[in-house]
């Protein structure tokens, strides 16, 4: 079990965005791993929480919020209960450049 949370002001700004990079990287896990599958995502006080069925899919989205929208990601993995705690965290709105130098 995987357990997601994402915190922070860009989550609210960004929040359509967010929720569909969610389901992109659960769509692409299913794909391949169709036992892999995200079982809520809760708007909590303070961002959201997505559970998910296996470990391996809340590092995958929260790795995938990191590449997309920066901040900083931290794990907590309990392997007695077979689970992962996942947090990923960013105050700031997406302040990177592509090649040329514009914002993205």
């Amino acid at each position: 079990m995987g357990r997601v949370l994402l915190r922070g002001a860009l989550v609210s700004a960004e929040s359509e965005a967010i929720r569909r990079r969610i389901a992109n990287v659960a769509a692409r896990a299913r794909f391949t791993q169709p036992e892999r599958r995200v079982v809520s995502v809760l708007r909590d006080g303070e961002g959201l929480e997505v559970l998910t069925t296996s470990e391996k899919l809340a590092h995958r989205i929260v790795r995938e919020m990191e590449k997309a929208f920066g901040g900083r990601a931290s794990y907590v993995w309990s392997h007695r209960e077979r689970s992962l705690l996942a947090i990923w965290h960013s105050d700031a709105p997406d302040t990177r450049t592509d090649r040329e130098g514009r914002a993205s």
